[in-house]
């Protein structure tokens, strides 16, 4: 019974980081299907370093501008991927050959709130892949809950 006690908790504990944060991602990700579109121009693209820890990793930080009634806006967002450090913009090096400064690109950003533009809309593999997750831990955590009920019944 207490292994079934630890292994219930557990599948809680993760998913109470896990399931708010890939349900937010999936959620916006398939909201930004609709969302409306822009003619932009990629400002700059460029190696930055990024600490992970105790080193630096080399990255590609790609800001983009672009006007929506006749407001110019400024943005640096290139995907809707979550990421635990929401300041940190810095994508891979392979954005540097795709998002070339000068180049024009289509922006896509919701009606409502036009200065958070994105180049990339749509719900990414890595969101779905941790959605996934979540409703397995969600399965696994009702299965050993109904386990340790049963066992409780018996005794």
């Amino acid at each position: 019974m207490a292994k079934y006690k630890k292994l219930y908790t557990a599948c809680l504990f993760i998913n109470l980081f896990l399931l708010p944060l890939s349900t937010y991602g999936m959620l916006l990700g398939i909201a930004s299907y609709f969302w409306d579109e822009a003619e932009g121009i990629v400002l700059s693209a460029s190696r930055v370093a990024v600490r992970t820890g105790n080193s630096y990793v080399d990255e590609a930080a790609i800001e983009f501008t672009y006007s929506i009634d006749n407001v110019q806006y400024v943005s640096d967002i290139v995907s809707l991927n979550p990421r635990i450090q929401f300041k940190n913009r810095t994508f891979s090096l392979e954005k540097l050959k795709q998002y070339g400064a000068g180049k024009k690109v289509k922006i896509f950003y919701p009606s409502l709130y036009p200065r958070y533009g994105v180049l990339e809309v749509g719900v990414k593999p890595s969101t779905f892949f941790m959605f996934f997750v979540s409703m397995l831990l969600l399965l696994a955590g009702r299965i050993f809950k109904g386990k340790i009920t049963k066992i409780n019944k018996v005794t």
